[in-house]
């Protein structure tokens, strides 16, 4: 059986894993990481890939609604650089509105967003991974 996949709502501060059940049918919230360098978050990375059995990854990606790059798409692009030098393969899920999704189902479980920003990166990890899930392309 293949690894499974795990999927990454990429912040500044910290990032919302999700992870794929073996079949890559369903995508499963993981953890929230918070770190300070992007070296503790690359090793933070690979010590969770060991233990779960994970050699992919798929990062959120932010473009515009215009399709346009931002600044966070240019640091995104060279964290996905760094993860393929660490010999992982990663693929790319257009992320637009998954926070917007998010929250909406967080506001559906009436939790107030405000106080609740890591469930939003929680659940924003788990909406790309699952939407990458969808189309079948792992």
């Amino acid at each position: 059986m293949s690894s499974k996949l795990i999927g990454i709502d990429f912040g500044l501060a910290k990032i919302g894993l999700s992870i794929s059940d073996p079949s890559k049918i369903i995508s499963i919230p993981l953890k929230v990481v918070r770190y300070k360098t992007k070296n503790e978050l690359l090793k933070k990375l690979n010590e969770i890939a060991i233990e779960n059995d994970v050699n992919a990854f798929v990062i959120g990606y932010p473009l515009n609604m215009n399709n346009k790059k931002n600044e966070m798409t240019e640091l995104v692009d060279q964290f996905k650089a760094d993860l393929i030098k660490m010999n992982f393969k990663v693929y790319l899920q257009d992320e637009r509105l998954s926070s917007e999704s998010a929250k909406k189902i967080i506001h559906q479980q009436n939790i107030k967003t405000g106080e609740n920003k890591e469930k939003i990166d929680l659940i924003a990890s788990t909406i790309i991974l699952q939407s990458f899930l969808d189309k079948g392309a792992a």
